[in-house]
């Protein structure tokens, strides 16, 4: 009888939908109306998208979708991963340097200062050789050297000293990477 019991709330329990985080709800002036005789996409159709919880493009923007406050930044990967923390008009950057720091882009490249890309965007990027020789991408790939702005395999020690040159020999530098 306790195993029936057991079984039926455990059955219960895995198939019982659940329920999606909540979104803050946010509306901005910067949000453009549905220009006439489009077909935009409503406030859940943006919300139920690959683009909301990746980029935090959530909220209607014309005929698209576009973050519509901070928090839709703040939840969306691009946070976590890039640092990506801001909203910018319709869409989310890197605004901060604490945001950068906490990034994986940190951990793993060194990018972990806010600064320009080569668009002359906010990212998060790496400042120096210590940036890159703290990053996970360093005793991987060798990608140990600042230069032109980002971490690159550029000395035989950087390739020697990495997993790739003693797991798979590849100890040599070559255009940035260890061959």
């Amino acid at each position: 009888m306790k195993v029936g019991l057991l079984l039926a709330v455990l059955v219960a329990a895995c198939s019982s939908p659940v329920e999606p985080a909540p979104v803050s709800s946010c509306t901005s002036p910067d949000l453009a109306a549905c220009p006439t005789g489009y077909v935009c996409p409503s406030e859940a159709e943006c919300l139920a998208t690959a683009g909301c919880r990746d980029h935090g493009l959530c909220r209607p923007d014309g005929a698209v979708c576009g973050a519509g406050c901070g928090a839709d930044c703040e939840n969306a990967r691009d946070c976590r991963w890039f640092g990506l923390c801001s909203r910018l008009g319709t869409a989310c950057v890197a605004g901060s340097e604490a945001a950068c720091q906490q990034s994986d882009a940190c951990r793993w490249q060194g990018q972990c200062h806010l600064g320009k890309d080569s668009s002359g965007g906010s990212a998060c990027v790496p400042l120096s050789d210590a940036d890159c020789q703290a990053s996970d991408q360093c005793g991987q790939d060798g990608a140990c050297s600042f230069l032109v702005g980002r971490c690159l395999a550029a000395t035989a020690k950087d390739c020697q000293g990495a997993r790739i040159c003693k797991a798979y020999g590849r100890c040599t530098p070559t255009s940035g990477t260890c061959n």
